[in-house]
């Protein structure tokens, strides 16, 4: 039996122990939710689908107003699918085309009404509540302006395809600012083609090169559209043949090079450019609307120069038009299929085909395409069409499927459907759709 000096001894030893095991399990402790603090901090985020679509309508009959029309996007919601807003524009039979390819940082997107040839700014800052703030016709003398992107300063660049008050070739590059206020621009014109072959279409910026590439393609006027003075006739322009992109100095506008994109091993697929967009890797796409790919090589050089990678399914009676790049890979709108065919992009020389996505033949002539760069999700328009689908692209696995809850409500077809009598702005026809995107970001 131990005396009781002897226990009180070890008791304080005991204990001295245990004190000195909890203490170091509560440093572990803290230490280790530290280090699982610091990990979830250094773990963004991921980012909510974008909540709504903008898509820009125009009344079918060319009796009603244009409008530009919100969906909800937001998956969970009740009234996902449902085209929640409306602005009218107070003008008809404008043909509503191009909008922005991404969506705006100050919520002003610039879009067009092609048959007029006026370009009209909305606010979007409420998207339930959207706002026409501005519109604008010609800028430094251009006129007929097509495409816009946004540059790193905030402004915006924009092609314009004819010089005057007519329709004909000959236009050139214009940046804006968020206003619609012309601060530069520059000819298209270029002495070593024939200015007939001038058409600047749509275009791409390389910032860290100091470049823009541009495409040239008459975009035309419908029949039923009144052509100012001076315009070229509407088969004249139907049977230009173009295949040419260019290269501009971004800093000062300068038009550097015009160069021809050669035909493709079927000598069909080099006709028409259509929409430059940049890789992930510095270099830079055309698609054409014959369903050519080509790459721009040399972009920064002296001799800048193109290439062709792929052909897609069709031609330019069926037509590849918009395009989206989602990492390394490349979704193109194909009609022929009608559908999508995404490429792995991962050699820019050398593409492959990973997916495709055909459409229910009700989806004809799949045209503008754009990306929600905050989930999946791509939304589809067709050309002079009715309809607006959604599609998701899983990038991992480069797949592409249809979202088939992405509906009117009690329809058995997916997409929404802008055929219907009513809008949230008053009773009015069906509309055709033309450019969509996402947001707000």
């Amino acid at each position: 039996m131990l005396d009781s000096a002897v226990y009180t001894s070890l008791r304080k030893e005991t204990l001295g122990m245990i004190r000195r095991v909890l203490l170091l399990a509560a440093i572990a402790f803290c230490f280790a939710a530290f280090l699982a603090a610091k990990d979830a901090k250094d773990i963004p985020a991921s980012p909510s689908p974008s909540p709504y679509i903008f898509v820009w309508a125009g009344d079918a009959a060319r009796h009603s107003t244009d409008f530009l029309a919100v969906i909800d996007a937001k998956p969970a919601s009740s009234s996902y699918g449902r085209i929640v807003a409306t602005v009218p524009i107070a003008a008809t039979a404008t043909m509503p085309h191009h909008t922005e390819y991404e969506f705006p940082p100050d919520n002003r997107l610039f879009t067009i009404g092609w048959a007029t040839g006026r370009s009209f700014i909305f606010d979007l800052s409420q998207p339930m509540k959207p706002r026409l703030t501005g519109q604008f016709h010609h800028r430094d003398g251009y006129s007929f302006p097509h495409s816009f992107v946004r540059l790193p300063n905030g402004h915006v660049l924009a092609t314009f395809q004819s010089h005057g008050d007519a329709y004909g070739p000959g236009g050139g590059l214009v940046e804006l600012d968020t206003n619609g206020v012309p601060l530069r621009s520059s000819s298209a014109v270029d002495p070593a083609v024939s200015k007939d072959v001038i058409w600047p279409y749509s275009l791409a910026i390389v910032p860290k090169l100091d470049r823009v590439v541009s495409s040239n393609t008459p975009m035309g006027l419908p029949a039923w559209a009144t052509l100012p003075p001076g315009s070229w006739p509407f088969k004249k322009v139907d049977d230009q043949l173009t295949e040419h992109v260019q290269v501009w100095r971004l800093s000062d506008l300068r038009l550097l090079n015009t160069i021809t994109l050669p035909p493709d091993k079927t000598g069909k697929h080099n006709t028409y450019p259509a929409e430059p967009r940049l890789l992930a890797d510095g270099s830079v796409y055309v698609n054409t609307f014959s369903c050519g790919l080509y790459r721009i090589k040399d972009v920064s050089g002296a001799h800048p120069s193109a290439e062709w990678v792929y052909s897609f399914p069709g031609d330019m009676h069926t037509m590849c038009s918009v395009p989206v790049v989602i990492g390394h890979y490349w979704i193109q709108t194909v009609g022929a299929l009608p559908g999508l065919i995404a490429l792995d992009i991962t050699h820019p020389e050398k593409p492959v085909e990973v997916s495709r996505l055909v459409f229910d033949r009700r989806f004809v002539m799949p045209h503008w395409m754009a990306a929600d760069r905050a989930s999946d999700r791509l939304v589809v328009t067709g050309n002079e069409q009715s309809w607006v689908l959604m599609a998701r692209f899983d990038s991992a696995k480069g797949t592409l499927s249809l979202d088939p809850s992405f509906r009117d409500s009690g329809s058995d077809v997916p997409g929404v459907s802008f055929e219907r009598k009513d809008w949230p702005h008053g009773p009015g026809g069906g509309a055709l759709v033309h450019g969509a995107l996402f947001g707000p970001r």
